[in-house]
């Protein structure tokens, strides 16, 4: 198979297991099935836990490869994790963050996320677009008017919710604990919505988000992500990157489209050996990479139709994480890449595998047949 053939990166989406079968439950007896899990551990040989991002992340990817593919399996699939994700839905219009299927020591905090949320709602939205079930499209109202309901006066969104006083519980503690620019990804859901409803109140919140986000934007290009703190974590960046571009696609905005060009071009003057850094303190980088920000960057430069001699090399670093060992059924499945330390870590991600086949992928098309599939 040529390297840049995507079919056993398709295939380890519908067959490797993280997708989680009919039967799987969690520690407190939630049924876990059709939920996709956030990764395969490779020296433990077992999954992490069902992610409730991840499986808003898993619909749009589902739906990406059926408007390509058109096989019914990838439809049938992401219906399997819409369900799932209805089943689990607070009645508050939001989503708890993680189930175990098992007890670890590690757990994400239990909190309600808008992120999270905004990723859950614009897959439920395209799910009704394929499927013409009004519980999807109710389903992702209800969750939009929540996270409008927690956005502020200067069109940030808070980025935790308390689970029972529905307050916020924000901290400076790291990036996705408080409001910032990479909120303007949930644009992405509420202009799907709009586009769907035609209730302006979905429009306006996306144009607040993406206004806000060109607060947090230097001269230069670069998305502060840290609050009043200097720095930026490109994850993030590309987040700012990722909403700005479908919000000035889909609004005819200028200056959103150029805002997000101007953040990419930032992104690639740092590029050292296929590598762009995965977060930036003062003047000092890291380049310890992070597959899920190559992938970003390299989706986002075939978008743009960005000439630069740096992504042939790019795409070479993130093809170098794709999976062929010894397990066989995680074969084409994506690696995570390495800590902020620099020890590498050895899990088979399943966002950092949907962001590369849609970078990969891209590189030919060039464009996407509905901005609101962007991964």
């Amino acid at each position: 198979m040529e390297k840049d053939n995507m079919e056993d990166t398709v295939s380890w989406i519908l067959n490797s297991g993280i997708q989680n079968p009919e039967r799987l439950k969690d520690v407190n007896n939630t049924s876990l099935f059709g939920s996709f899990n956030a990764w395969f551990d490779l020296e433990k040989g077992e999954y992490s836990y069902a992610y409730v991002e991840i499986s808003g992340y898993a619909i749009t990817t589902l739906l990406y490869i059926f408007n390509i593919k058109k096989e019914d399996i990838f439809l049938q699939r992401a219906i399997e994790v819409g369900n799932w994700l209805l089943s689990v839905q607070d009645e508050c219009g939001a989503f708890p963050t993680a189930f175990y299927p098992q007890k670890i020591s590690f757990k994400k905090p239990q909190e309600f996320h808008t992120f999270d949320v905004g990723m859950v709602f614009n897959g439920l939205a395209l799910l009704y677009r394929e499927t013409k079930e009004e519980k999807y499209l109710t389903a992702a109202k209800k969750a939009a008017d929540w996270v409008i309901s927690h956005q502020q006066s200067d069109g940030s969104i808070v980025a935790q919710v308390n689970t029972k006083t529905q307050s916020s519980s924000d901290s400076g503690k790291t990036w996705s604990t408080q409001s910032g620019s990479y909120h303007a990804k949930l644009a992405i859901g509420f202009l799907n919505i709009f586009d769907l409803t035609e209730d302006k109140v979905y429009r306006d919140a996306a144009v607040k988000l993406c206004d806000y986000a060109l607060t947090k934007q230097n001269s230069e290009g670069q998305f502060l992500t840290y609050g009043d703190i200097p720095g930026t974590n490109l994850h993030p960046h590309m987040y700012s990157v990722e909403g700005l571009y479908v919000a000035g696609q889909y609004l005819n905005n200028e200056k959103y489209l150029n805002a997000a060009e101007q953040a990419m071009r930032w992104t690639l003057a740092h590029e050292k050996g296929g590598c762009v850094p995965r977060h930036k303190h003062g003047n000092i980088f890291n380049y310890n990479e992070r597959v899920d920000i190559l992938a970003q960057v390299l989706r986002m430069a075939y978008f743009f139709n960005i000439k630069d001699r740096c992504l042939e090399s790019l795409k070479e670093v993130v093809l170098s994480y794709r999976y062929d060992g010894g397990v066989v059924e995680q074969r084409g499945g994506f690696m995570f890449g390495k800590l902020s330390n620099g020890v590498s870590a050895p899990h088979i991600n399943s966002w950092v595998t949907m962001f590369a086949l849609q970078a990969l992928m891209a590189r030919n098309q060039k464009t996407l047949s509905n901005p609101f599939l962007l991964i």
